[in-house]
C-alpha cells in the first residue's frame, strides 16, 4: 500500500481512514497528492470503503471537489465500494453544498456516524 506522507491512515473494521494533517489545512490541488486523496492510494489501501475525515481542514478548492467525484465513481464500480466525508467546518460544507457533491457522496458529522454508515 502507498503510505500518504500528509495523512493518517487507519483502518478500522475494514473501512480505511484517510485524515489529512494540521499542516495540510488548506488541501489545494498540489497537496491532494501527498495527503492520499488519489486513486493509486485508493487502488493500492485493499479497502473498498473509504472515510475521508476533514477535521484538520479548514478550505477546500475546486481540485479537492473534482478529486472527490472521481474517486465516488471509482469506488461506485466496485462492488460494495463507499465513500464519506466527515469532520467539515462551515466552510467545507458550503463547498460542498454549493456543488451540489453532498447529494452524491454522504457527509456525515464524525467518523463515528461515516464509519457506522459504510459498514
Amino acid at each position: 500500500m502507498i503510505h500518504p506522507v500528509g495523512s493518517e491512515i487507519q483502518t478500522v473494521e475494514g473501512v480505511t481512514i484517510i485524515r489529512p494533517r494540521e499542516e495540510f489545512s488548506s488541501l489545494f490541488e498540489n497537496l491532494l497528492d501527498d495527503a492520499g486523496i488519489t486513486v493509486q492510494f485508493i487502488n493500492s489501501a485493499g479497502s473498498t470503503k473509504f472515510v475521508i475525515d476533514l477535521q484538520n481542514v479548514k478550505f477546500i478548492g475546486s481540485a479537492f471537489l473534482g478529486r472527490c467525484i472521481l474517486l465516488q465513481k471509482t469506488l461506485q464500480a466496485r462492488e460494495g465500494g463507499r465513500l464519506a466525508l466527515c469532520g467539515m467546518n462551515t466552510f467545507t460544507k458550503a463547498a460542498m453544498s454549493l456543488a451540489a457533491l453532498d447529494k452524491i457522496i454522504a457527509v456525515f458529522e464524525s467518523s463515528d456516524e461515516a464509519l457506522r454508515a459504510v459498514t
